[in-house]
């Protein structure tokens, strides 16, 4: 597929940039770690700590977004409408809180709930325990178990409305890997010092896996994963800390999908067959000065038994930058922002055929404060040659509130 060949070729031209504009400023072990979307609200580091965000958007939408699941995406907050099955165009609201604390030496605990439209219906994505195993000034290694964040390569953090620039996730991160993005199982992550600008993090993870690669309305509605799909996740990155911070990362996932025929299904829908799946790519993500970069590339296959095709594949990349100039001298407006993303994605069918997407986004943003700020997103989506053009193009205007 003709994705691998672009996003190597940028990816390339980004690994020589530290001999341009690297210098030597010290690294520390707590900047080596690895980062998770509830991080910066929730990663235990007192006796007690609440976090939390609310968001307000208002999108005008095509007619066409979320009709055809799998194949359209759907608007990241609030999902389709109950009254019509669809995602209108209007009001929209995402809240989430995060509580964390470590009550004892080397004990920690993280709970994060999703209040995701309907406040009667929380989502509970993170609930775990983390124990350290080792903690010195070159080595860390952290124990976790109960219910986490899939610890597969950067895009989890494109669920969070109060992350997301954009009001949809990118093609890659929604539909390239299995996008189930809450494992309950056991992980061990670490990180390492190797010099004082070079150091490297690591995760490894086994759980329940994933039901399907279909995106679903919501990250989840279930507060634990009682099927038998178990899943091996892991993921290695060098980490480089001068001037120009800049991670590199490898990610790899592989375990079961479904398991058994299911004859209720009909014989064109992948759903019918026992499955597995593989998945993996590369991930980067760079800033240096006003400019920050982030960018992957994921492949992955779902391996089918009695079906018409042995195999499906799935490509895709995104590449997302930003370029945020600091107001001083106002007492309320803190900085303003320009943001571009670019995401393509192919993807077998049953049919033999394979879709192509092609999506173009831009947004502008302005951080009132640091715990308040306002963001202006288009999202242009072109299905190329292999489906008609659809009306299915986003504007949205959003407000998010930290606390």
């Amino acid at each position: 597929m003709s994705t691998r060949p672009t996003f190597l070729t940028l990816l390339a031209l980004f690994l020589f940039a530290p001999s341009a504009y690297g210098q030597d400023h010290g690294l520390a072990l707590d900047s080596l770690r690895r980062t998770t979307p509830s991080g910066q609200y929730a990663d235990p580091a007192s006796f007690f700590r609440m976090h939390g965000y609310t968001t307000l958007s208002y999108t005008a939408n095509g007619p066409d977004v979320g009709k055809e699941e799998g194949t359209i995406p759907k608007i990241l907050v609030n999902g389709v409408s109950p009254r019509t099955g669809e995602n209108e165009s209007g009001f929209r609201s995402d809240a989430a809180l995060f509580v964390g604390g470590e009550p004892f030496d080397g004990v920690g605990t993280v709970l994060e709930i999703h209040f995701v439209g309907n406040a009667l219906n929380p989502v509970l994505t993170e609930a775990k325990f983390t124990y350290q195993l080792a903690d010195t000034d070159q080595h860390e290694l952290i124990a976790s178990g109960g219910r986490f964040w899939w610890p597969f390569g950067i895009h989890n953090k494109e669920w969070f409305s109060s992350l997301n620039t954009f009001p949809v996730m990118s093609l890659a991160g929604a539909e390239v890997v299995p996008a189930h993005y809450n494992e309950v199982g056991l992980m061990a992550e670490g990180a390492s010092l190797l010099s004082d600008t070079w150091g490297i993090n690591y995760v490894g993870a086994i759980g329940n896996g994933v039901p399907s690669f279909d995106i679903m309305p919501n990250v989840t509605e279930t507060a634990s994963d009682a099927d038998s799909n178990r899943s091996v996740t892991g993921r290695f990155a060098l980490v480089h800390g001068g001037a120009l911070g800049l991670e590199l990362g490898f990610s790899g996932a592989a375990g079961g999908l479904r398991e058994g025929l299911d004859p209720s299904q009909p014989v064109d829908n992948v759903h019918r067959y026992d499955a597995s799946y593989t998945a993996y790519g590369p991930d980067l993500t760079m800033t240096w000065s006003k400019v920050a970069l982030s960018a992957y590339w994921y492949h992955s296959s779902e391996e089918l038994t009695e079906a018409p095709l042995p195999e499906l594949t799935r490509d895709g990349f995104t590449i997302e930058s930003t370029y945020r100039v600091p107001i001083t001298n106002n007492d309320r407006l803190s900085s303003f922002g320009l943001h571009a993303r670019v995401s393509r994605a192919e993807e077998d069918n049953l049919a033999g055929g394979v879709y192509r997407r092609l999506e173009y986004s831009g947004a502008m943003s302005l951080a009132v404060t640091r715990a308040f700020d306002i963001r202006l997103a288009y999202v242009l989506q072109q299905e190329e040659l292999d489906a008609p053009e659809v009306s299915n193009n986003i504007l949205s205007l959003s407000f998010t509130a930290k606390f």
